[in-house]
């Protein structure tokens, strides 16, 4: 099995990319599977929709993988242990607690051995995005990992964040700022890393709306995957098929999905103006 990791803060339109991704030949979305942990093995939205494929997928993924753990899985002290090495504050943290540090290792191993034994196809999508998460991935996983950084202007960002009502909470202007131009940070330091050893795309969610023929071109050169099925489909206006995606944004839910080919326009407003100045070193 392969891994396609999306790298990229909140809001930055890590599930479309998951999505047609998933469109390509022998390729399956999964969505941000850091949450399998979170929820309990039990995506939320689909909890209330047992019967379909999604929920069905991981209920089969979960019972599989529990029979795996002769004491069960204490999801919740996993959550505990798992937070240390994925989340953004435990980017710089060293591997110095060993036993736990084994213990979420196992756990990965398994997690990822029992979707490669229930999956088709021979790649997926894990469109988790925390950096620290992907360098973990890197040093524990026997499976060739590609990673795409996606990076959203940071006004369209802050404007996602200003939204109310949306399954993360929103943030104030300030801190939407600090919050995007810090996790970029942080992703442009893992992306430095993974390099070294990795195939690794950087590219814009602007190019990826507006040009998505060209920018899904870039990707399947670069990481070497096949694309033309979902280029096909972008060319000819048709719907996107939607895989078994765990968590994401709310277009995963739709049962039926086009990309929308639109720019991005922002209004000439002073905070949009100091928003684009405060993170030009992270998006130019």
């Amino acid at each position: 099995m392969k891994i396609i990791y999306i790298v990229g803060a909140g809001r930055s339109g890590t599930t479309i990319l998951d999505i047609l991704l998933g469109n390509g030949k022998d390729i399956l979305s999964c969505g941000e599977l850091n949450r399998f942990v979170v929820r309990n093995g039990v995506p939320t939205y689909w909890c209330h929709k047992k019967n379909s494929p999604t929920f069905l997928f991981w209920k089969n993924i979960k019972d599989q993988l529990m029979a795996k753990f002769t004491s069960g899985i204490d999801f919740s002290e996993l959550n505990k242990i798992s937070s240390q090495y994925e989340y953004h504050s435990g980017f710089f943290r060293k591997s110095a607690n060993k036993k736990d540090f084994n213990r979420y290792s196992h756990f990965i191993l398994k997690f990822y051995e029992t979707l490669e034994e229930n999956v088709e196809q021979s790649t997926i999508v894990d469109s988790s995005k925390y950096p620290s998460r992907a360098l973990r991935l890197a040093k524990i996983l026997p499976y060739e990992i590609k990673f795409v950084y996606l990076k959203r202007d940071p006004r369209g960002v802050v404007h996602s964040f200003s939204k109310k009502g949306l399954p993360n909470q929103s943030k104030p202007w300030l801190f939407a700022n600090i919050f995007y131009f810090s996790v970029n940070f942080l992703c442009q330091r893992a992306v430095a890393q993974l390099k070294k050893k990795h195939q690794v795309v950087e590219i814009k969610y602007e190019d990826l709306i507006t040009k998505p023929l060209d920018t899904l071109t870039v990707i399947q050169n670069e990481l070497q995957i096949d694309l033309e099925p979902v280029l096909e489909k972008v060319r000819k206006d048709e719907f996107l098929t939607i895989g078994p995606l765990f968590e994401g944004s709310r277009i995963r839910m739709k049962e039926k999905l086009k990309l929308e080919v639109k720019p991005s326009v922002f209004p000439k407003t002073f905070k949009n103006f100091l928003t684009r100045f405060m993170n030009l070193s992270i998006y130019k």
